[in-house]
């Protein structure tokens, strides 16, 4: 929470009950990291991480050609592309492994909003 200047975090919406399968973190476009230099820190903790799926599908060479239909800029599609990745979770989380987690997200965070060589 602590690092939402950089970061947009999941909120479950009003009455929903999410089964969490992982923790979709996006990094802001004016954060002074990019979402690979924080993906590259968290795994080089041995934090692992995954991109979103394929991102926006239009993007990928397999559709190129492929009779579609597009309604609207796909801004928001095209951001979760470049700025998502997720964290997995499953209920064998201890708080020592969350602790670690934030702590190295933190660390690596303060370190690149200090102007130091990240990643």
């Amino acid at each position: 929470k602590s690092l939402e200047e950089f970061l947009i975090l999941p909120v479950a919406g009003k009455d929903s009950d999410p089964s969490w399968f992982g923790f979709p973190i996006a990094v802001k476009p004016d954060a002074p990291f990019t979402r690979d230099q924080m993906t590259r820190s968290l795994e080089t903790n041995k934090i692992g991480t995954r991109l979103v799926f394929a991102g926006n599908l239009l993007r990928q060479p397999a559709y190129e050609g492929y009779p579609h239909r597009v309604v609207g800029t796909l801004t928001n599609t095209d951001f979760v592309m470049n700025q998502v990745f997720w964290i997995g979770v499953y209920p064998g989380l201890t708080n020592e492994m969350l602790d670690y987690i934030a702590q190295s997200m933190l660390q690596f965070a303060n370190t690149a909003k200090a102007g130091l060589q990240v990643v």
